[in-house]
């Protein structure tokens, strides 16, 4: 993609003062210096500038404080062997940020721009990306500044774009394979009801979770579960990441309906599942039905993944009621859709996709 961003040049990085050793950096507690920012106002879309970060001056009254009309992205530059930067898939999370802004009343922006936008970031701070398994974590967030406590839309927005040097997202998978976590089940808390955000990058979405997340690690459990709203007992996605599960040569995985987010990871390896000889399934999965598939050997792994994780095999389902189900069976096809997965990412395998773009 060929697009001509008017950005204005203001400040170059300084040379890293952290340890890039992508097994010593936290995920999500560093950031490289610069940031990109762009306001719209009057209707239009402003000049974009790179500049040194600093803070965002609010109004007490914003429209982003008081009605979280805020939304973001999450992408990821890969470090391959040769040195060269690469991003997996912008033009993706482009075109999800602009249907999380239609969505909650915001403005969109030229898919072309966005993924300049991120070239332009990464390549004034290139130092600053570790090498394997770590990545520059890459956050575009678009917020609602006009000071109004009506109810509506905001006519002010600031967009801006960080950048953080990461290592593993659960770090005690490591990173050179797929790893393993306990998952909480929660039938109590909803994520996300029809008719709602759950299919957007809502920031609200989040919040809701936080809470149910931080009682699942107090009980050693990485990440929760949730079901639909409904009271069916449908699986729907986790915080922040979808879900498959491996039964023979099928990938199974909850449809999107309004209440999922479409996760590029997950669109990702729906494709190359094929190629390794799995058929992707996407349809309506009853958890009560799933555990006696389990019990019964039906359904032999599961996994989750999502653009921080990647990929990563689930251990154990520590369900609510007090009962632990754990996945016995070797995670072969979760490792080797990590690695092929990976291996494209990170240069290692040849791209058959077009995913690539180079900084």
């Amino acid at each position: 993609m060929s697009f001509k961003a008017n950005i204005g040049i203001k400040a170059t990085a300084p040379a890293p003062d952290i340890d890039l050793d992508p097994h010593k950096i936290e995920f999500g507690r560093s950031f490289a210096p610069l940031w990109l920012t762009r306001s719209y106002a009057n209707g239009v879309w402003q000049s974009a500038s790179l500049e040194r970060m600093g803070s965002v001056n609010l109004h007490p009254a914003a429209i982003t404080l008081h009605y979280g009309q805020s939304v973001f992205e999450g992408l990821k530059v890969h470090k391959w062997a040769d040195g060269s930067l690469n991003l997996f898939r912008p033009v993706e999370n482009a075109r999800r940020l602009n249907r999380s802004a239609e969505r909650l009343s915001m403005p969109v922006m030229e898919e072309g721009f966005f993924v300049e936008a991120v070239r332009t970031l990464v390549a004034h701070q290139r130092d600053w990306a570790p090498g394997f398994p770590g990545f520059l974590y890459i956050r575009p967030t678009l917020i609602a500044t006009e000071p109004c406590l009506g109810v509506r839309s905001s006519h002010d927005f600031l967009f801006y774009i960080l950048a953080l040097p990461s290592g593993g997202y659960f770090p005690q998978t490591g990173g050179d394979s797929a790893g393993a976590v306990r998952v909480y089940v929660t039938s109590t808390v909803g994520r996300a009801a029809r008719g709602g955000t759950g299919h957007v990058k809502a920031a609200a979405n989040y919040a809701v979770t936080i809470k149910i997340i931080a009682d699942a690690k107090e009980k050693g459990c990485s990440q929760v579960l949730f079901f639909d709203a409904c009271g069916q007992r449908r699986i729907e996605e986790m915080g922040g990441m979808n879900v498959f599960f491996v039964a023979g040569k099928k990938l199974l995985t909850p449809r999107t309906s309004g209440t999922i987010l479409p996760g590029i990871t997950r669109d990702s390896i729906i494709k190359i599942a094929p190629s390794l000889g799995y058929e992707a399934e996407e349809r309506d999965i009853n958890f009560d039905e799933l555990l006696v598939q389990i019990k019964e050997g039906e359904v032999t792994e599961a996994f989750a993944c999502g653009t921080a994780a990647v990929i990563v095999g689930i251990e154990s389902f520590l369900i609510d009621t007090g009962e632990d189900i754990r996945m016995t069976a070797p995670r072969t096809v979760t490792e080797s859709l990590y690695k092929r997965l990976t291996d494209i990412q990170f240069g290692r395998q040849p791209d058959p996709f077009d995913w690539i773009v180079k900084i």
